[in-house]
């Protein structure tokens, strides 16, 4: 019985390791200006923080394409209310360079120090952001709006592993199961 349990175990400790990718829309306003765009946002719990990845991070307009870079949150705490958790960043930023073929010069590396206010809420399958940059005190002169709103690809499930019936195996399917065995 203890081995069925560290595997269990083990198992939700690797799916709780796994960043959850969010694939949708994110809508970029400068100075009231906006443009959209697909991309994708991850979010990962590490040591009971969270990080959050904006990765080769583009701003597009008409028919300008700007290389932004990197935007890493990392070891944000949580809290969590009505199913969703909630995760808020207030401090500067360093841009790295994104890693996306194509793309020749990444801004962000170049902007320093980038005071950055983010709040976002999330659950397994959908995730809200919306990032504040006001860059009004420095030479861009600019306020910069980003929000997001995407969903992870949903698991297929097994009759077998879909133990609370939702369509859907996740970690809530893990939950059930060890809280099963933790009771017997």
């Amino acid at each position: 019985m203890k081995k069925v349990f560290v595997m269990l175990a083990a198992a939700a400790c690797s799916i709780a390791a796994m960043a959850t990718e969010y694939t949708g829309k994110l809508t970029v306003t400068i100075n009231g200006i906006s443009s959209e765009q697909e991309t994708t946002i991850s979010i990962n719990e590490e040591t009971g923080k969270y990080n959050l990845d904006l990765n080769n991070f583009i701003l597009v307009s008409e028919e300008t394409t700007m290389g932004v870079g990197n935007i890493n949150l990392h070891g944000i705490e949580a809290t969590s209310a009505y199913g969703l958790d909630n995760i808020k960043f207030n401090g500067n930023v360093q841009i790295a360079e994104g890693d996306l073929e194509g793309v020749e010069f990444w801004m962000g590396p170049f902007l320093g120090d980038v005071p950055c206010v983010m709040n976002a809420d999330f659950n397994a399958t959908a995730l809200n952001v919306h990032i504040d940059i006001d860059m009004m005190e420095t030479a861009l002169e600019q306020m910069i709006l980003v929000d997001f709103f995407g969903v992870a690809p949903s698991t297929p499930a097994k009759p077998d592993t879909d133990v609370n019936g939702d369509g859907v195996t996740d970690i809530t399917d893990s939950n059930i199961v060890i809280n099963k065995i933790l009771s017997n």
